[in-house]
């Protein structure tokens, strides 16, 4: 592929990198081995510029999974292309096909919203609390009707609620662990839930002195958070500020699309046992 432009390659090659990558996707355990090379997003960028619909579509929805987890934030918003990507195809297609602009234009969205609240408190504040530390704790709910075809619904309400700082949700045990800055209390975010959704109903999962575990109804008790029960969250770590610096995205990127081609074959082959 020397020499040869992305775009000129047989979509058919390119569908089958990006079902790979959709696939690997769907284990959020994949998503820091995956997200911490640069290759796959860098990708992902480049290929939404390919004039083929399917390629764009399977694109979009491969990034759209990788937003929608909170922790993946840093790793999206330093790498150059992604939301210069989205933009691009938000303006080309608005007209021609509104709903694939449409998908770009939410998911630019999701990007703009995802960001840690305690990332924002740091940047605007950090005369203030640095070197002072802001205390976080864990948040575990067991959320009655979380099921497959409603977590996209749920993941969408709870990354919108200023203070989450991480998010993991178990579809299979119907249960949501959250990592929040500590101001905020399981009753707020149930709350959020009852109101946002009608099917879905939160309620704290909390160990008593035998460790057995025991669920507390909170829309009804009242305000009740996590306690020394549930164990702390690792520290957190400090966020990169820099970005990748690149004058041009598509220059840049279409500079080097047989290596960047090249390096996603070879990143899948050597970081995933098939």
């Amino acid at each position: 592929m020397d020499g040869e432009d992305l775009a000129d390659v047989d979509p058919r090659e390119l569908l089958e990198t990006l079902q790979t990558y959709r696939k690997l996707a769907d284990d959020l355990a994949n998503h820091d081995t995956i997200l911490k090379d640069k290759t796959v997003l860098s990708y992902l960028a480049y290929v939404l510029d390919v004039p083929d619909l399917d390629v764009v579509a399977l694109a979009l929805d491969t990034l759209e999974v990788f937003v929608k987890n909170v922790d993946n934030y840093i790793h999206i918003t330093s790498t150059f292309g992604i939301r210069e990507s989205l933009e691009a195809i938000i303006n080309k297609y608005s007209l021609s096909e509104p709903k694939i602009a449409s998908r770009a234009q939410c998911i630019k969205d999701d990007i703009e919203r995802m960001k840690p609240p305690i990332y924002n408190l740091r940047s605007r504040c950090r005369r203030v609390i640095e070197p002072k530390k802001l205390k976080t704790h864990v948040i575990v709910l067991h959320v009655q009707g979380l099921l497959p075809e409603t977590r996209a619904q749920l993941e969408t309400i709870l990354i919108r609620i200023e203070g989450l700082v991480s998010l993991v949700v178990d579809v299979e045990h119907q249960r949501v662990t959250m990592r929040t800055l500590s101001y905020v209390t399981a009753k707020q975010i149930a709350d959020v839930i009852d109101k946002n959704s009608d099917t879905m109903e939160a309620r704290l999962v909390k160990r008593n002195k035998f460790n057995q575990e025991f669920l507390v109804t909170l829309i009804q008790v009242g305000d009740y958070s996590d306690g020394e029960e549930i164990p702390d969250y690792l520290p957190e770590e400090e966020e990169e500020d820099d970005r990748e610096g690149v004058v041009s995205l598509f220059t840049g990127l279409k500079q080097s699309a047989s290596s960047l081609y090249k390096s996603t074959a070879e990143f899948l082959s050597n970081s995933f046992y098939w």
